[in-house]
């Protein structure tokens, strides 16, 4: 177990860890003025209430794939996050669960959750990388601002857009597709990028969208480094929308999840 704990160790923080990429390509496409797609982003951000989903779940580094079958995702917005993974016979393989401060990590067999700290937190998620990104991401958005940023606006005839965000040497991309009949939102991220100095970190696709109670989810998630040759996919086999959870849940000593 420790050996699939180590899996997920490496893959995350191959990709999510700075890399060396090839530099960020150009946006071709021609600027316009960008503060009704930055509200877009934000309102789109706002609106999202919070998850419960089962998910087949990949992770690959080089010639090393791991796959999980059944995967239990909850988020609460983009604050708290809990993932579990089950084996066949519905027994907890590892649990994984942030209550908004402290990250905790529990492995079968183990009673007592591990609380990894920034140093294990970053070998995780990567250095730098906070987990409400990794909630973001999970639930089809960007991270909030880190801060100060300048941004820049492109659009095509199309209707596809790209939002830049810059501050110091890291950029921020984000790309955008026209609302889908019968959603409130007024775009959707189809994909994700993050620069520092130039080089890739890390990019997220976002791809089969669907919409729930007027909100599009992508139905599947891949992050990827290509120049590491890893990549985690996400594909959500059950999901609906929540806004409340059992107090206690996103802390693992505060109780246990079901069993899907």
């Amino acid at each position: 177990m420790k050996g699939l704990f180590a899996v997920l160790v490496l893959s995350f923080s191959a990709l999510l860890a700075a890399a060396c990429a090839p530099k960020g390509p150009g946006i071709a496409l021609p600027e316009v003025p960008s503060e009704g797609l930055v509200r877009a982003l934000e309102q789109r951000r706002q609106a999202f209430p919070g998850l419960k989903a089962i998910a087949r779940v990949q992770v690959v580094r080089k010639d090393r794939k791991r796959a999980f079958d059944t995967v239990g995702i909850l988020l609460e917005s983009q604050h708290r996050l809990r993932m579990e993974a089950y084996g066949p016979f519905g027994e907890s393989l590892l649990a994984l669960a942030w209550d908004g401060s402290d990250m905790q990590l529990l492995l079968a067999g183990e009673t007592q959750p591990l609380r990894p700290g920034q140093f294990g937190l970053d070998r995780i998620l990567g250095a730098g990388v906070q987990p409400a990104e990794l909630c973001a991401i999970l639930s089809g958005n960007i991270p909030a601002s880190p801060g100060e940023e300048t941004v820049k606006a492109y659009c095509g005839r199309e209707g596809l857009c790209a939002v830049e965000f810059r501050s110091g040497d890291v950029a921020r991309r984000a790309w955008l597709t026209g609302p889908a009949a019968g959603s409130d939102s007024v775009a959707a991220v189809s994909l994700y990028e993050v620069y520092r100095s130039g080089r890739l970190i890390y990019r997220a696709r976002f791809e089969e969208p669907q919409i729930l109670s007027h909100y599009v989810l992508p139905g599947k998630i891949i992050v990827e480094n290509p120049d590491q040759r890893a990549s985690l996919s996400v594909e959500y086999t059950d999901l609906e929308l929540a806004d409340q959870f059992p107090a206690g849940l996103f802390t693992l000593s505060g109780g246990e999840a079901p069993a899907p």
